[in-house]
């Protein structure tokens, strides 16, 4: 095919897409949301993904975060948040699969972020210490990408001593500013068990930790000693 031809249907396909109405534009976009959507293969659960669109916690994270594949796993993680608080336990387990199944352990990591609280208070705690609105954003985006060197994520089955033993290496490999261990239902008695040990361990870091429901989550937030 001449580089002619390729032009003039090139142009054609922009003079069309300017043609659209607005509803048309709008129709197209929400056909290309659906697509994304349509691995969960569950209607209830797209529903309500669709619906957390709109949500007030999500738009305060597109004022920080532009990266689009990310802001989905955040989303993401608003719905695996209101499927628990509805207690559809079977269907927040076929939301949390599917992630992983398509995009990985990293990808269901950024999630849980936000369905355990983590990524509120996170920000809250850099809104503490900031320094400029750049910095600010970089340390979100930093942490979004590199997620498992700043959290540990407890699973249910571990052991106490293979969740300390994590959490030292995350720690002496990478020195976060801030370090968290999260777990969540049977994951978060283990982490509550873990919590005098880590205090011990971890002398350069002071301490938060936040109980909601049945959330464990212990922030470690380094510190310069005298």
């Amino acid at each position: 095919m001449s580089s002619s031809v390729v032009d003039d249907v090139t142009s054609g396909a922009i003079k069309g897409f300017l043609n659209w109405s607005i509803e048309q534009i709008k129709s197209y976009i929400q056909k290309l949301k659906d697509k994304k959507l349509a691995f969960i293969q569950d209607e209830k659960t797209i529903k309500r993904v669709k619906e957390l669109y709109a949500s007030g916690e999500l738009a305060v994270y597109k004022e920080y975060v532009k990266d689009k594949e990310i802001l989905f796993l955040l989303q993401i993680g608003l719905t695996l948040r209101r499927l628990e608080q509805e207690k559809e336990f079977d269907r927040r387990l076929g939301l949390r699969t599917k992630i992983h199944n398509k995009y990985g352990v990293k990808a269901l990591h950024i999630a849980q972020f936000v369905e355990n609280g983590i990524l509120n208070r996170y920000i809250g705690i850099l809104i503490d210490n900031i320094i400029s609105l750049d910095k600010f954003k970089e340390d979100i985006t930093n942490v979004l990408n590199n997620i498992e060197k700043y959290v540990l994520f407890v699973q249910g089955y571990e052991k106490e001593r293979t969740v300390i033993q994590s959490a030292l290496s995350i720690v002496s490999n990478n020195i976060p500013s801030i370090f968290i261990v999260s777990g969540i239902f049977s994951a978060a008695n283990i982490v509550k068990k873990c919590e005098v040990r880590l205090v011990e361990l971890l002398k350069d870091y002071d301490l938060e930790k936040i109980s909601s429901g049945q959330k464990e989550s212990l922030f470690f937030k380094r510190v310069l000693r005298k």
